[in-house]
């Protein structure tokens, strides 16, 4: 596998030559400028002490300001391509696996930086995990772990949460923490102007999802199609600084095994959801959930930016 990582190198001048490269990879969406954007920084070849490395990689998520930003480091498992650490622009580690990790490896395959195997499967490392990304044209799925269902949330704290009447809440879906990975409360509305309408309040979503050991707060509105289920949402995380996400697929795991679980999924378990449009990113998530397998998230990515960063740890 190519490395093309390197430290920066400077001539007489003291201009940089070379520097880390990094790309910025819109995920879930068709088209430049649209879906959800990831900054993707290839330190697999730079060496540094952790401390150091830690602190440059939050210095670093500041700088792109984007949702998250994703470092690609060497693997520590033999069984991974590589690992992958995110930091969103607050300097807080993220540990799902969502657009910041469907949108690494498809710069990594695309850019040659890693060669998949001829199943088209990487394996990647996040945290104490190894999953599976598979990656076909500018198709990338990846699996999600085992659904995990936490608390029930009182639908009233949500809707005070969320500027909404308690009534606007679709009574066969109770909000609860759900994770496939990262733990969200899944709340869904009965219409589409009531997402709309949603005006959260930040710190109020952040004491119901700290009250109920969640990250974040997933709204969403279910519709019916012949077999694929269409759904519409939104989503705030202010407790990692993020107000509102453009496409969340950390998220929409959770939330097809929450209407699989109450059986509001069609026989093939297909979910399409529409997200991003409330903050001018429009995205598209597909997801598939069956009974005793674990959710599969699929989306497109496109590349919008790429270079070099002047600094390295």
């Amino acid at each position: 596998m190519a490395d093309h990582s390197r430290h920066p190198s400077r001539g007489a001048t003291g201009d940089v030559e070379a520097g880390v490269p990094f790309a910025i990879v819109d995920v879930f969406g068709t088209d430049p400028l649209s879906g959800n954007p990831v900054a993707v920084v290839d330190v697999a070849g730079v060496d540094a002490p952790e401390p150091q490395r830690v602190t440059w990689m939050q210095a670093v998520a500041r700088e792109f300001n984007q949702a998250e930003t994703t470092f690609v480091l060497p693997p520590t498992d033999d069984r991974a391509h590589r690992r992958l650490r995110s930091f969103t622009a607050a300097g807080v580690e993220v540990f799902g696996a969502g657009h910041n990790a469907l949108g690494a490896w498809w710069w990594l395959v695309h850019s040659g930086r890693v060669a998949p195997p001829a199943d088209g499967v990487v394996v990647q490392e996040i945290g104490a995990r190894l999953l599976e990304v598979r990656v076909s044209g500018e198709r990338l799925t990846m699996h999600h772990e085992a659904t995990r269902f936490g608390a029930r949330v009182d639908p009233v704290e949500v809707a005070a949460a969320v500027g909404l009447d308690p009534r606007s809440f679709d009574a066969a879906v109770p909000p609860r923490v759900v994770g496939t990975g990262a733990d969200h409360i899944i709340a869904v509305v009965d219409s589409g102007s009531a997402l709309q309408r949603a005006h959260p309040d930040m710190s109020a979503v952040r004491a119901v999802t700290a009250t109920a050991g969640a990250e974040g707060l997933y709204l969403a509105v279910i519709g019916r199609q012949p077999t694929v289920v269409q759904a519409r949402a939104r989503f705030f995380n202010p407790g990692m600084g993020l107000d509102e996400d453009a496409a969340t697929g950390t998220a929409a795991g959770p939330l097809a095994a929450y209407l699989l679980h109450l059986g509001r999924l069609g026989p093939g378990g297909a979910l399409a959801i529409r997200q991003g449009e409330s903050v001018q990113r429009p995205s598209t998530i597909h997801a598939v959930a069956a009974l005793g397998h674990p959710v599969a998230i699929t989306g497109t990515a496109t590349l919008s930016a790429q270079g070099w960063l002047a600094t390295a740890p």
